[in-house]
């Protein structure tokens, strides 16, 4: 007579010492009651006394030989091999799964075991110095702001739900047998067709089915939940407690991404948290890290993998809502490389010429037709809209970055005057309220809506700024149009600055709109008043300037927008140290005016030969040269912080 094998109960049965009928992967308790249905891999192994290899300090891998022993192409393109045998052999592979990994129901290959036991140990870490019910409440909080992670935001709110119910059990090796249950989840392929919908496609990383990716939107949201909370009793009161939050948040979104790269499946979902994680980064380690640029990197690598630089709307078998979020992904990945590009003054890595131009329609579930232009009247503010508008300004960035290298052609003015055009009517198409007029402080509107305005009129200005960047002579000698455009861009950024308060990230926080829109404003008008242009000048007024110009560099000084040891700090603080000696230089009275009489003017032209050439870099090497000016190495440096 041959005995039935025993069967091991899942843990919510076990600890409850209820039966369990053993069914995977959910029992049918948990299915009924909604819970977490763990089952353990070795359930009746006995436990050792002795102190677990976990605790080693440098644990090594152990050897997993691979389950499917070829990688995962991806998206190949029509000089590829596969176009040619395509023709011989179609490809009849369901639209419904786009993944490569492990079947269902088998082992998944670990892809780097040792990778693994990292997440679960700063899991394990993390989980024992605060409350994942705190956590959640933190992310909670930050969203009913009215923020959210502007790719991930359909998913946010669930996953932090799924993740705070996720970990139950508290025994010494629990980590690890999550661990272990998230990667089986993590290796399923993501299924759809062209009846799923939102819910339908959410619900197979949610609860029981996690993966790490669901841990990875969830601590994306945490670490940035710690930059736009300064205080919250339950988690942190300090600085020194939020930035230790942040930092291991930030870590277990590394260790979800990684583990789930290791996979080598690329799908939707890791897309959407390759891109978060990256912001993460540049919130973390600064937009000039390059911690930062390397993410960036990585992300447009799996656009392009995944095939989504290609027309999405033309596959079939895909549901809109999933067409949409993948316009969104292209169009927020599109718009962050020209945006980092031109910030740091390297060339663009994703170009029109290779990629089918799209963006997202401003409902999820809804196609969008008719021209990139057309906007409904009745659009709403938020992150979709901000998506679609950001894309639209990269699109003419990308094309003035390409005059740029053939600045010499006789045609470049006038392509410059036809993508002047464009930009006028793109501006023209957007629906009214979308259009900032007036001062921000007397728009009506929540604060969400206020930063939304904000960033579209920066963003309109500053493609009509490079325009005139591109077209100027030399940077020395800047003419009145774009004294004016820099008037306009630094005056809303100091209005940002001032009314910070009531404003909420919409796309962009506030240094990265001081840093990219104000810093480069600031400089072109430093420029000209250096030059004594009061022909240039004379269009907006003077004593305006210099008000924005004191706003500008006491704010930073003070350190109400960026202190010591913040990642951007060493960027604003020089810049605003060159500000600071010039407007000592235009008060006092014991200088001399920065201008020469005419046919003295040797110590300028020394000076500009020495400034950068480069017109796309506004780094520290552009304020560096500025403060070399003949007429500002007469005035000591400000004291720090005063």
């Amino acid at each position: 007579m041959v005995m039935a094998s025993r069967l091991a109960a899942c843990e919510a049965c076990r600890k409850s010492k209820l039966a369990c009928d053993h069914q995977q992967p959910v029992c049918s308790r948990c299915q009924a009651t909604q819970g977490v249905c763990i089952y353990r891999t070795a359930p009746f192994k006995r436990r050792r006394i002795e102190k677990p290899i976990l605790k080693s300090p440098d644990p090594s891998p152990s050897y997993s030989p691979r389950r499917n022993p070829y990688p995962n192409p991806g998206y190949l393109g029509l000089s590829s091999h596969a176009a040619i045998f395509k023709h011989i052999t179609p490809d009849d592979h369901s639209a419904g799964s786009h993944a490569v990994g492990p079947e269902v129901g088998t082992e998944p290959w670990i892809g780097d075991n040792h990778l693994l036991l990292q997440g679960a140990d700063v899991l394990k870490h993390l989980l024992t110095l605060y409350s994942l019910l705190s956590m959640k409440e933190l992310v909670e909080f930050w969203l009913a702001k009215g923020t959210n992670l502007a790719l991930a935001e359909p998913f946010v709110a669930q996953c932090a739900e799924s993740v705070s119910q996720l970990f139950e059990s508290h025994d010494e090796s629990w980590h690890l047998v999550y661990a272990r249950r998230l990667l089986q989840n993590s290796a399923r392929p993501l299924q759809f067709d062209a009846s799923t919908d939102l819910a339908g496609f959410s619900s197979q990383f949610l609860d029981h089915y996690a993966r790490w990716e669901t841990l990875g939107i969830f601590f994306a949201a945490v670490s940035r939940a710690t930059i736009d909370v300064p205080f919250f009793p339950a988690l942190y009161t300090t600085e020194e407690q939020q930035y230790t939050l942040r930092r291991l948040a930030t870590k277990l979104c590394d260790f979800s991404l990684e583990i789930s790269l290791s996979l080598d499946c690329l799908n939707d979902l890791q897309l959407i948290v390759q891109y978060e994680n990256f912001i993460v980064h540049s919130y973390v380690d600064g937009d000039q890290s390059y911690h930062s640029w390397r993410k960036l990197g990585d992300v447009i690598s799996s656009t392009f993998a995944l095939g989504y630089h290609e027309n999405t709307q033309a596959k079939t078998g895909i549901p809109p809502f999933l067409v949409d979020l993948r316009k969104a992904a292209f169009a927020r990945i599109y718009s962050a490389d020209k945006n980092i590009g031109i910030f740091l003054g390297r060339p663009p890595r994703m170009n029109k010429r290779f990629c089918h131009f799209q963006i997202p329609s401003c409902d999820l579930n809804a196609r969008l037709n008719g021209s990139t232009n057309d906007w409904d009247p009745d659009t709403t503010v938020g992150y979709r809209a901000d998506t679609r508008w950001s894309a639209l300004c990269a699109s003419l960035k990308e094309e003035i970055w390409e005059l740029l290298q053939d600045k010499s052609d006789a045609s470049c003015v006038a392509k410059a005057s036809e993508i002047q055009h464009k930009a006028e009517e793109q501006w023209k198409a957007l629906p009214n309220h979308f259009r900032l007029e007036s001062s921000l402080k007397q728009c009506v509107g929540s604060p969400f809506e206020r930063d939304f305005l904000a960033h579209v009129r920066l963003n309109h200005l500053h493609v009509l700024f490079l325009l005139r960047l591109l077209l100027l002579n030399t940077m020395t000698e800047p003419d009145i149009p774009i004294i004016e455009t820099a008037g306009q861009m630094l005056a809303l950024v100091v209005e940002a600055i001032l009314l910070r308060d009531q404003l909420t990230n919409s796309g962009t926080g506030l240094i990265w709109k001081v840093a990219y829109y104000g810093l480069p404003a600031a400089g072109i008008i430093l420029l000209a008043l250096l030059k004594q242009q009061s022909h240039a000048t004379q269009s907006i007024s003077r004593t305006k300037i210099l008000r924005d110009l004191s706003v500008f560099v006491a704010e930073v000084q003070i350190g109400t927008i960026v202190r010591s040891g913040d990642p951007n700090f060493a960027l604003l603080s020089r810049a605003t140290q060159t500000i600071q000696r010039f407007l000592d230089s235009f008060h006092s009275d014991s200088v001399p005016p920065p201008a020469l009489e005419a046919g003295h003017d040797d110590g300028n032209e020394d000076w500009a030969a020495l400034l950068s050439q480069d017109l796309w870099d506004y780094e520290a090497g552009f304020w560096q040269s500025l403060a070399d000016h003949p007429s500002l190495l007469a005035i000591d440096p400000p004291l720090p912080n005063v």
